[in-house]
């Protein structure tokens, strides 16, 4: 009886079906050493050692997509999920994606349930009753709020091209130019070298 050719195949391409520890520290250093930023760096070996230890904590199977689904439940599990706005249609055009920190994820929530909002425009304007009227706010009005905002805090000198400085200050320290691109929302890297340059 002559061995089946393709059932012997499949059995030679099939993938190891458990990542061992060599696996892992290998992909780390691979994804390390594509970081030039030694704060990149940081972040994403704390990060990476943080999923190792509770990929390696318990028999698992193959690196799949009930792996992911595992490890994000682990993290809500201990409150270390994080909000974002999607689909956020920002300059040009462009659909973005924002991380929202949990403090300001709590300030919004608890603002909503004082205004009253259950749906709409979240930011309204307010009367001096305390009360919310409109539909929304001009960007007048924000700025407005931020200058009185920055002059108690004894910011006189702000500006309203933070996203500028917020880059240029990355970069300063060393940060990945795919993380600028993302700060600024831009499309393309190409786009975020040439934006560098000009502001520094």
């Amino acid at each position: 009886m002559r061995p089946n050719r393709k059932l012997l195949a499949s059995k030679l391409r099939r993938p190891k079906m458990k990542l061992g520890l060599p696996d892992l520290d290998q992909s780390r250093s691979v994804v390390l050493n594509s970081l030039r930023s030694p704060e990149s760096q940081r972040g994403y070996r704390h990060s990476i050692d943080e999923f190792i230890a509770w990929y390696c904590s318990e028999p698992r199977l193959s690196f799949n997509k009930t792996v992911v689904t595992g490890y994000r439940l682990h993290l809500e599990a201990c409150q270390l999920a994080h909000w974002a706005i999607v689909d956020l249609v920002g300059k040009g055009g462009h659909i973005r994606t924002v991380p929202v920190p949990d403090w300001v994820k709590q300030t919004i929530d608890d603002w909503l349930v004082a205004a009253g909002i259950t749906s709409g425009r979240v930011f309204r304007c307010v009367r001096r009753a305390g009360t919310t009227w409109g539909e929304g706010m001009s960007e007048r009005v924000v700025w407005r709020v931020v200058k009185e905002h920055a002059n108690k805090l004894g910011l006189a000198s702000i500006a309203p091209h933070v996203r500028r400085s917020c880059a240029r200050l990355c970069h300063t320290a060393g940060g990945e130019m795919e993380q600028i691109q993302f700060l600024l929302g831009h499309v393309s890297v190409q786009t975020t070298e040439k934006y560098l340059k000009r502001i520094t």
